[in-house]
């Protein structure tokens, strides 16, 4: 219980999502846009739903003179601005030189068809916010925001999710100014895995790099008024780079997302997971959220499995399937699963957030509740083959609830299939003192 509290004094939280939490609302994650290392599969999707057609496009050319550049950032109080920092310009609105850029097709993909991409991270990721610094260090500046990216008014913030050994595997920075909005995927050493892939989408050579390059017109916000948005994406052999702009402003999308397409500063050289001890996260930085298999050895050596039951307890004909652990902002648990034929017994014990105590069902119970006549009488009932399935016991889930000495809560659900009464309250019963799995 100390790491979960531990970890609990280190985390601070917007404004906004603390008050969510302490509202007892269920805060949204930032979108990680996943769905494994690789496409795992595509499907073909109709055009977008909802997406016209824009007729009459004419491929934009960046302005050779465009404005006033984006500059150093100043960190702003999160409860202040809302973002990890917000990048100001060092100009002071004067006119100042600028690098042409040059002009890149990009097609109108608006009703076009696309492959929708479906990927997941790897075993034992986990997620972490990014800092001011680091949002600056990955976009390949020092102590600011470099000005060429001309992101003058963005408040930015940013996450990495880290594979299973602690090396950074995505990068994803957002930014907004008013109504615009810009998202910044890099996959450092890789291929940047899209989403969607345009049937319509350019391709072209830009400094021996083939760049993918698309454009959409369409009502992104469902505002009533249509956006342009100017998406290109790239893998520079040390780099992915994937990017997109939106704005009511054509030319502002078109520059930015040219901006990008002949970057080559970016870079994941300093990100590191903090606490990382070879297994996962021991909870020294703020981790939003993360998940890993486990053998039954490693799960019972988990701070949790000492709400977990004795699996000696089980008869002896069951067998270990699976373990998992899992992290987010809600709560910390930690499942196992054993099973024999058609039967099965699964265990999660979640140590849940002090608002979420009094959240309890009408299946949830106290550890001292728990007898072979409770369980018949308020879950049980048993099944014989003349019914469709296999005869045995069968149990509604329900959940046991645990509080020590002001703890926060640790609910422990059950699901079991194949245990008579005596049975399951001897499992269930069972998880009140140490035990080994020699």
């Amino acid at each position: 219980m100390n790491r979960y509290r531990n970890y609990m004094s280190r985390v601070t939280a917007p404004a906004e999502l603390a008050d969510k939490v302490l509202e007892g609302k269920h805060p949204r994650r930032p979108h990680t846009g996943m769905a494994a290392g690789a496409l795992a599969a595509c499907c073909l999707v109709a055009a977008v739903g909802g997406w016209q057609l824009w007729q009459g496009r004419a491929p934009a050319e960046a302005d050779p003179t465009a404005g006033v550049a984006a500059t150093p950032a100043v960190t702003q109080p999160v409860q202040e601005s809302g973002h990890t920092l917000t990048v100001t310009d060092p100009w002071e609105g004067q006119v100042h030189s600028f690098p042409n850029i040059p002009g890149y097709d990009y097609p109108d993909c608006t009703g076009s068809e696309a492959l929708a991409g479906d990927y997941a991270p790897p075993e034992g990721w986990f997620e972490e916010r990014l800092s001011a610094q680091e949002i600056i260090t990955v976009l390949g500046g020092t102590d600011e925001v470099p000005w060429i990216l001309d992101w003058t008014g963005f408040g930015l913030d940013g996450t990495v999710i880290y594979d299973g050994e602690g090396n950074p595997w995505r990068i994803l920075i957002q930014g907004t100014r008013g109504e615009e909005e810009l998202s910044l995927e890099l996959w450092p050493g890789r291929e940047p895995l899209i989403d969607l892939l345009y049937a319509d989408t350019g391709v072209e050579t830009v400094d021996g790099v083939e760049v993918k390059t698309y454009s959409l017109y369409y009502d992104k916000d469902g505002d009533d008024a249509k956006e342009y948005t100017y998406h290109a994406d790239y893998y520079d052999g040390n780099m992915g780079v994937n990017f997109t702009c939106a704005s009511e402003d054509q030319s502002t999308a078109a520059r930015l997302a040219s901006l990008i397409i002949g970057y080559r500063d970016f870079t994941a050289d300093g990100l590191h997971g903090d606490g990382f001890d070879g297994k996962h996260m021991m909870l020294a930085g703020v981790r939003l959220y993360g998940s890993g298999e486990l053998s039954l050895g490693e799960a019972y050596q988990e701070e949790l499995a000492a709400y977990l039951p004795d699996p000696a307890a089980l008869p002896d004909d069951f067998t270990f399937e699976s373990a998992h652990w899992h992290f987010d902002e809600l709560e910390d648990w930690l499942s196992i699963l054993w099973y024999r034929g058609y039967d099965n017994v699964s265990v999660k014990a979640a140590l849940l957030l002090d608002n979420h105590t009094d959240q309890q069902l009408d299946t949830d119970v106290l550890p001292d509740e728990i007898t072979a006549q409770a369980l018949e009488q308020r879950f049980g009932s048993y099944v014989d083959d003349d019914q469709g399935d296999t005869p045995g016991w069968r149990y509604e889930s329900f959940t046991v609830h645990y509080v020590r000495n002001g703890e926060p809560t640790v609910a422990v659900t059950y699901n079991i299939k194949g245990l008579d009464p005596e049975q399951a309250a001897a499992f269930v019963n069972s998880c009140q003192g140490e035990w080994s799995l020699d």
